[in-house]
């Protein structure tokens, strides 16, 4: 038997209870209201979010706008062993999204597993040497470097900063415990957000990999709130909150780390009021998160900024980033762009006959929207929109 609590019950939450439903109706409204048109690419988006926040609070220090000029120019990153790692990652939940996961096997521990290995599958043995948070190599009590085993639990002890998680010879009791609590299975409504957010403390609380964890948890925990009825995950990101403040981030896990405070704390080893202060700040960063993206994708207000950034093209107005020309940009391409993304995908020649333009007219503007990557515009198929890298920024504004 495991002497911990796993998750805190609602009644314990207080207020907090009517933040779940807010969580749920918030996410359902953001799943109704997005265009369908823009859907695909802001799903895109969001993937390269979460690989910036997740590697960013391992202390990764890739700038956004490299990951984004990376994916347009050169996808496999080059040598740089920083990019390396954010495109690994960047795999790793491509790869999920394609799995069929569901709330049957999320938490299953092959699936645990296939995410750390996933991880690692991209990235050269020079990976594998495990670094303490000064770049040094960690030896083991052979004197020997210490390796990751992609998809294999630790052999060997570890300490995240004060706390000694449990030794390699206990981890699939503990892991066993986990496989079976937070079945998704046997958790339901609301319920499953505050299973959600113990689920993050405790897997991290055990470190079962040894190296690594950090992502893995956090690849873990966006599968387990997509499965658990959070049909908009995607289009919002539990993982950019963490990653936007990491101080409170695991300044909230280290609540969670604390012994049990005396009889009226619980009944495990762990503190139950340091669950709920974690519990809390989950929820509480899930919504901040949730509002964020809502108010980003709102038709109206995404519509109001298109229209400014294609009117600023048109005159020159954007300046050019350092090797990153902004050539000037006819004002038809707003009108095309605004089209694509009330309407979905088109052929030329609807667009063309919807604008009531002639083909000649706009035939250099579907060109020059295509190299920028502001449309796909392949022959025999329909034009689809896309998010250029140039225009990011400006079409969603402190997404960074």
């Amino acid at each position: 038997m495991i002497g911990i609590t796993p998750y805190i019950e609602s009644s314990k939450l207080g207020e907090y209870e009517d933040k779940l439903v807010e969580l749920y109706q918030a996410d359902a409204a953001l799943n109704k209201t997005i265009p369908e048109s823009i859907r695909r690419s802001t799903e895109w988006l969001l993937r390269l979010v979460n690989c910036f926040y997740s590697n960013k609070i391992e202390g990764n220090p890739t700038h956004p706008k490299e990951l984004l000029r990376t994916q347009e120019k050169n996808p496999d990153g080059g040598n740089d062993e920083s990019m390396m790692e954010l495109l690994s990652h960047l795999e790793a939940q491509i790869k999920t999204k394609n799995s069929g996961i569901d709330k049957s096997n999320v938490m299953t521990q092959s699936f645990v597993k296939e995410l750390h290995k996933s991880f690692y599958s991209g990235l050269p043995d020079s990976f594998l040497t495990v670094k303490d948070k000064d770049g040094q190599i960690v030896f083991d009590h052979a004197g020997q470097p210490m390796l990751v085993r992609p998809g294999e639990y630790r052999t060997q002890p570890v300490q995240v900063g004060s706390h000694i998680p449990p030794n390699s010879g206990e981890l699939h009791r503990y892991m066993d415990w986990l496989e079976t609590e937070f079945d998704l299975n046997k958790i339901h409504g609301a319920r499953r957000i505050i299973v959600a957010a113990a689920l993050h403390h405790r897997l991290a609380w055990i470190h079962p990999f040894q190296d690594g964890n950090g992502r893995v948890i956090r690849l873990l925990t966006d599968d387990y709130m997509r499965c658990s009825g959070f049909d908009g995950y995607g289009l919002w990101s539990i993982t950019r909150g963490f990653g936007r403040n990491t101080k409170a981030y695991y300044a909230a896990l280290a609540q969670a780390d604390k012994p049990r405070q005396g009889v009226a704390d619980g009944r495990g080893i762990l503190s139950d009021s340091g669950l709920i202060h974690f519990t809390k700040y989950f929820i509480d960063t899930a919504l901040d998160q949730v509002k964020y993206f809502s108010d980003l994708l709102e038709p109206r207000k995404l519509g109001i900024r298109v229209d400014y950034y294609f009117e600023l093209r048109a005159k020159g107005g954007l300046p050019s980033s350092p090797g990153e020309e902004l050539p000037l940009l006819k004002i038809a391409a707003r009108d095309i762009y605004r089209l694509l993304l009330e309407k979905g995908a088109m052929s030329r020649g609807a667009i063309i006959q919807r604008l009531g333009k002639g083909e000649q007219t706009l035939r250099p503007v579907f060109k020059q929207m295509q190299s920028e990557g502001l449309i796909s515009a392949k022959p025999k198929r329909d034009v689809e929109l896309k998010l250029s890298t140039t225009a990011v920024e400006f079409l969603f504004p402190r997404l960074w």
